[in-house]
Order: structure tokens, then sequence, then C-alpha cells
């Protein structure tokens, strides 16, 4: 068995292996989307409900009422930060799936490369070989002719 040969399941597990990292970046991106679109939902919702509050302050509500309108906008506000929190920390396991990812890719070209010159290798030296054999079968031809 040949170099190359003995190599390919080294390099199918490395590819494997980085088709895996690949998947679970991918998965973190999305994450990270959705938890960009909670954050945008909050802040859209807050925005309407801090309209409503202006609206009904300006056609004369209650001080209770306002009391509960100013509540709300302070979960909403929580809500809000802690959300951004969640997108910081995606942020930070992306950057983690992504130098994974990196790094596997890096090993699985070093190992393609190793076994693409182990192959040109072997092919050169099957070349070589046919290429002496060749030469003998032209040589005894030449000395069978001298022969006659």
């Amino acid at each position: 068995m040949t170099k190359s040969e003995r190599l390919k399941p080294v390099t199918h597990l490395a590819e494997t292996r980085e088709r895996d990292a690949a998947r679970l970046m991918g998965e973190q991106q999305q994450h990270l989307d959705q938890q960009y679109r909670k954050l945008d939902e909050l802040r859209g919702y807050r925005a309407e409900y801090a309209q409503r509050m202006q609206s009904a302050g300006t056609n004369g509500i209650g001080a209770g009422q306002m009391v509960e309108y100013g509540n709300f906008l302070r979960r909403l506000d929580e809500a809000a930060r802690f959300q951004q929190q969640k997108i910081e920390e995606s942020k930070r396991l992306l950057e983690i799936r992504s130098r994974e990812w990196r790094a596997l890719r890096t090993r699985t070209e070093a190992l393609n490369k190793v076994v693409s010159r182990f192959h040109a290798e072997e092919q050169r030296l099957e070349d070589r070989r046919e290429q002496n054999e060749n030469d003998e079968r032209a040589q005894h031809r030449r000395s069978d002719f001298n022969n006659y």
C-alpha cells in the first residue's frame, strides 16, 4: 500500500471533522441571527409601547396607569439588556466555532497537500519504472535484431 493510500483514512477523518465544525459554526451563526431578531422585536415592542404611553399621557391618564406603563417599559429595557448579553455570548461562541473550523480547515489542507505530494512522487516513480521497462524491452529488441 502506498503512502498516499495509507493517509486516505486520515484525510477522510480530517475532512469529516472540518465539515462537522463548519456545520456547528453555521448553526451558531443562525442562533446569533435569531438572537438579533429577538432584540429587534423587543426594541420594536418597546417603541410601540412608549408611543402608546405618550399618546395616553396626552389624552390624560391616571397616575397608577402611568406607573404601570413606566414599570412595563423598565421590564422591556431589562429584557433588551438581557437579550444584548445573549447576543454577546452568541458572538463569542461564534468566534470560537470559527477558530475551530479555521484550524481544522488548515489541517485538512495540509494533509491534502502531503497526500498530493506523495501521490506525485508515486506517479514519478511509476513513470520512471515504466520508462525503464520500455528501455529494457527496446534494448532486448535491438539485441535480438542484431543477433539475426
